[in-house]
């Protein structure tokens, strides 16, 4: 799969990438929750989830993560381990995919979540984009959610219960303005538990990731909607 997106009028800025001033978050920061206004802008500052499992300096496992989490977690160990002893197209697809398995699955999950500060998957996004990443996503997918969890269960939330890889591209190409930047493109897509909640079908459950590898292991810098 090569990338053709060619960005030359920005919708929302991620970050900076390489000699780029700046690389687009384009589709999944987009989507908001339609049929709910935002009528109360006083927002309580929540605590986030507490961590209580560190395989190394910036993967960690919440206590609040769900089995599906636990799962892909201890995998996304593995695989870092082998990638980083043997930097082979097998070891490293692996691992990029696990990547976004595991960012999938702790950002598009909020049934435990603290509230709309509690943003998922801040890990896995480039280190220089994350401030803007998060306040991105608090004022769009997560905009909502302290109103969910007001009105529903914290069961009844959105909960990613699985992942589908359906297309990796370890040597992709993306033109952002006038360059053209070397990537890694995963393409997913994922399930919501079903649950109580009326609206799921409106979440979003694709969408391509854009990553480039970073001292030994690989960061998401980019998320294009489908």
């Amino acid at each position: 799969m090569k990338m053709k997106k060619t960005m030359r009028h920005p919708l929302i800025v991620f970050g900076s990438l390489s000699l780029i001033t700046t690389l687009l978050l384009v589709g999944v920061l987009l989507y908001q929750v339609k049929g709910v206004t935002d009528n109360d802008n006083n927002h309580s500052v929540r605590p986030t989830s507490p961590l209580v499992e560190e395989s190394r300096e910036n993967y960690q496992l919440s206590d609040m993560a769900t089995a599906y989490q636990k799962e892909i977690f201890e995998e996304l160990i593995q695989a870092q381990e082998d990638y980083q002893s043997n930097q082979a197209n097998l070891t490293k697809e692996t691992y990029v995919e696990l990547v976004v398995k595991n960012f999938i699955a702790d950002f598009y999950t909020w049934s435990n979540k603290t509230g709309r500060n509690d943003v998922g998957g801040l890990q896995f996004i480039d280190e220089e984009m994350k401030s803007n990443f998060r306040k991105q996503a608090i004022d769009n997918f997560y905009e909502n959610l302290d109103y969910y969890l007001k009105d529903y269960d914290e069961t009844s939330l959105l909960t990613v219960n699985n992942v589908t890889i359906l297309d990796v591209n370890l040597e992709d190409t993306i033109e952002v303005v006038d360059e053209v930047i070397e990537c890694i493109s995963v393409k997913a897509s994922w399930e919501y538990e079903k649950t109580s909640l009326e609206d799921v079908e409106k979440f979003q459950n694709e969408a391509t990731f854009i990553l480039t590898e970073s001292n030994d292991d690989v960061v998401i810098k980019a998320i294009l909607g489908e």
